[in-house]
């Protein structure tokens, strides 16, 4: 497999991976009761696209509302993205939030601690 492009509909976010730039978006809202039931074959879809990635591979977080069951599961898919970091390969990982949005600014800077990874808050 090499691009990815899952189009967001009222409970899925937006996942689009452009293989040839490093390139990952995930967009949207994510208010799932089973998760897993996405983001498990997504992670899976990932992994297999991503063997051959190298360089710096650039993740954009563009979330404008996710439930708690949701949350856990975007904080699995962010320790599987952040494996691809290596000596080869870098990771950076933009999260956006609102200006107004408090809580998402904080989901941000509280999965950055949890994975003891930097991330880019990025206001919009």
């Amino acid at each position: 497999m090499s691009d990815i492009n899952i189009k967001g509909t009222l409970k899925t976010p937006t996942i689009l991976f452009k293989k040839s730039t490093n390139y990952l978006l995930i967009e949207g809202r994510s208010t799932l009761e089973n998760p897993n039931k996405f983001y498990k074959p997504l992670i899976s879809n990932l992994k297999d696209s991503m063997k051959s990635v190298s360089g710096t591979m650039e993740i954009d977080f563009k979330l404008e509302y996710f439930n708690t069951t949701s949350s856990l599961a975007i904080l699995d898919v962010l320790k599987h993205l952040l494996s691809l970091n290596t000596a080869k390969n870098k990771v950076v990982i933009n999260w956006y939030y609102d200006e107004e949005d408090e809580d998402i600014l904080e989901i941000g800077k509280d999965y950055s601690t949890i994975v003891n990874f930097p991330f880019n808050l990025v206001s919009n």
